[in-house]
Order: C-alpha cells, then sequence, then structure tokens
C-alpha cells in the first residue's frame, strides 16, 4: 500500500475510529484500493500514527457495512462482487430507485425539479471526464432522492451507497460510449419527474438502471479477459 493512498485528517475533534474509517473508505471510492485488495489494521495504524484499536474498529464499521470482506488466509480485504451480486444489487437498485423517481414526479417542488432540470443539462459537458462524470452522477441520484420526500425510500437507496462505492472502478462510465447514453437517460428521467409523470418516470429510470446493468456486466467481461 502506498503511503499516498491514505488520506490523514488533521481534525482534533474527529474520534480515531472515525478516521481510520473515513480514510480508508475514501481510499475505497476514489480507488486507492482495488477490489480484493488486502487492508491491514497494522499498517492503518501507521499510516494514520493511531493505535491499532481504533484502526481496528474502523476497519470492522467497513466490514459491517459490506465494503470490506474477511478472508481466513488473508484477512479483511475490499469487497468483490460476483455475478449474482452484481445481479442482485441492479435488481435492488431498479425497484428503489424507480419508486423514487415517481415519488419525485409527485412530492418534488418546482425550486426541486427546476434544479434536477439544470443539472441534467450541465452533463453533456462533462463526456470524457470520468471522475467528474461520476460525481455529477451522484449528484443527480441524490437530487432524485430529496424530491422523493420519503424517508424510508431514501434510507433504503442510500443504503446500498456503500455497495456501489466500493464498486466504483468497476463504473460503467469506465466506457466513453456509456457516458453518452447516460447523459441521455438522465435528461429523459428528469424530464418525465418536472412533467410530474410519475409513470413515466418510473420506467426512465427503469430503463436507466437495466442499461447500466448491461454496461456494467460488459466492464466485468473486459477485466476478465485482460
Amino acid at each position: 500500500m502506498a503511503r499516498e493512498r491514505i488520506k490523514k485528517t488533521a481534525a482534533d475533534n474527529v474520534p480515531l475510529a472515525q478516521r481510520a474509517y473515513d480514510a480508508v473508505r475514501d481510499a475505497i471510492e476514489n480507488g486507492g484500493f482495488a477490489p480484493g485488495d488486502r487492508v491491514s489494521e497494522y499498517r492503518i495504524a501507521d499510516l494514520l500514527k493511531i493505535s491499532r484499536t481504533p484502526a481496528r474498529e474502523g476497519l470492522q464499521r467497513l466490514q459491517a457495512e459490506g465494503l470490506l470482506s474477511y478472508h481466513p488466509r488473508r484477512g479483511l480485504v475490499v469487497a468483490t462482487l460476483d455475478d449474482d451480486a452484481l445481479k442482485e444489487l441492479f435488481a435492488s437498485r431498479e425497484v428503489l430507485e424507480g419508486a423514487l423517481a415517481a415519488q419525485a414526479a409527485i412530492n418534488g417542488s418546482g425550486p426541486e425539479l427546476a434544479a434536477l432540470i439544470r443539472h441534467s443539462e450541465q452533463e453533456p459537458a462533462l463526456i470524457g471526464d470520468r471522475a467528474a462524470m461520476y460525481e455529477h452522477n451522484k449528484v443527480f441520484h441524490e437530487l432524485i432522492r430529496r424530491a422523493a420526500h420519503n424517508r424510508y425510500l431514501h434510507r433504503f437507496s442510500t443504503s446500498l451507497d456503500d455497495v456501489v462505492a466500493a464498486d466504483r472502478r468497476g463504473s460503467s462510465l469506465v466506457l466513453p460510449e456509456r457516458q453518452i447514453a447516460v447523459v441521455a437517460e438522465h435528461r429523459k428521467l428528469a424530464e418525465a419527474i418536472a412533467a410530474r409523470n410519475g409513470p413515466a418516470a418510473a420506467k426512465a429510470s427503469s430503463d436507466h438502471i437495466k442499461a447500466a446493468f448491461a454496461a456494467r456486466l460488459q466492464v466485468a467481461l473486459m477485466d476478465g479477459n485482460s
């Protein structure tokens, strides 16, 4: 593990276990750790200049959230998603995000829906910048969650964020053609929500997730052949 892969936070008011959690999670989300990489409490403690106990507590929390998994011979490693896990993840996203889109069409305020349209209009300029597209995509879906005004759907949906974050390196946005498609899909979804057409919004969301799943499988196939 290279030293620069873990960001150190200097805030004295942040509990040490939280500091370890935040540093490793950030490294996972931003590619410092790849799926399958070993994550040692000894190394994390050394890099962050903290004792092993808070480092272990931070890693245990990440394990409970699914970002890390335990292997008898290797210890904790960054979780990987097999074919079954990918199917389950995208099936769950299709259900939850479709419901959120329909609810946003019904419950979203005028300013919230206008913000969603503006956000989708900014996306074409980001094509070619995978990192910017990834972050913009996260905000787009969060705008829909907020506009839905359904605390339970929001909670269930955000619980999947940890899994999606761990899979960032496998993001279909690595494919240039997928970036172009996402722009069109987001625009269609935003317009359906802004038109307050719940069924159309749910359909656009479902189509978007299905297309994302197909592209994610393509990325997995490319990785397997590399």
